[in-house]
């Protein structure tokens, strides 16, 4: 059982159209430096933002599920599926299956910030089947709220959200004080802190940081004023052979 602590300092950085948009990946690309790189189902994670606004210009697919989660402002995204522009706002969710091939391009606007996931699928059906493109708004995600936690549920129980790659994917509001997060047996967590300052035993956490609980059930807190904290889980071992174990 195990804790790993990725400072925001410490994630690989990141820019496209000449610098207008930032990131910072927590879980890198294979071929890139990084402390912490694919596992699991979970391919790649990347925080990108826009104080101006800014374009990933077209580019191609396959294979891969790619969602974005808009966590600030908004964002507009393109696919040669629907071939239209969409507006996404914060709390919004997209998933690109992207199957047998597909491109896309994003513009973040002015103070847009998104979480980009690359999952994982069993590629030797997902190479077989066509692309296809959902918008989720906000408003389609339960939300329970528990002794000053609020839990809601982006991919799970009770959430549309529909892709083939085992992974959960819930936002966690956390009031001040000690609070616990439940996990999921056998499924590894990673966390990414969006707002707030948090203590999870001799580990503080900043906003930006990062943390992968390997082996846990529970993530204890102890939070000050207030947090907000992503989580994606993913199985320990993957049920079928990964892109990212082949490399």
């Amino acid at each position: 059982m195990s804790f790993q602590l990725i400072k925001s300092h410490q994630q690989t950085p990141g820019a496209f159209d000449n610098n207008r948009i930032l990131e910072r990946k927590p879980v890198a690309f294979p071929q890139e430096d990084s402390p912490l790189k694919s596992f699991s189902t979970l391919f790649y994670w990347a925080h990108a933002w826009s104080d101006e606004g800014g374009l990933i210009a077209e580019h191609p697919h396959r294979g891969f599920e790619i969602c974005s989660f808009i966590v600030k402002g908004t964002i507009e995204h393109y696919d040669s599926k629907q071939q239209k522009w969409i507006k996404l706002s914060a709390g919004d969710a997209q998933i690109i299956r992207s199957g047998t091939g597909i491109t896309h391009a994003e513009r973040l606007n002015p103070g847009g910030a998104i979480f980009q996931i690359w999952f994982d699928p069993d590629l030797q059906q997902s190479m077989q089947k066509p692309a296809t493109y959902d918008d989720y708004p906000a408003a389609v995600f339960p939300v329970e709220t528990n002794n000053g936690v609020a839990t809601k549920t982006i991919i799970g129980a009770g959430s549309p959200f529909e892709l083939d790659t085992p992974v959960q994917v819930r936002q966690v509001d956390l009031e001040a004080g000690e609070q616990s997060i439940n996990l999921t047996n056998e499924y590894t967590a990673g966390a990414f802190l969006l707002e707030g300052q948090v203590s999870v035993g001799d580990l503080q956490l900043e906003t930006g940081d990062f943390i992968l609980a390997q082996g846990e059930t529970k993530i204890h807190t102890d939070v000050q004023n207030s947090a907000r904290i992503f989580i994606v889980e993913v199985p320990d071992q993957a049920p079928y052979a990964t892109y990212a174990a082949g490399m």
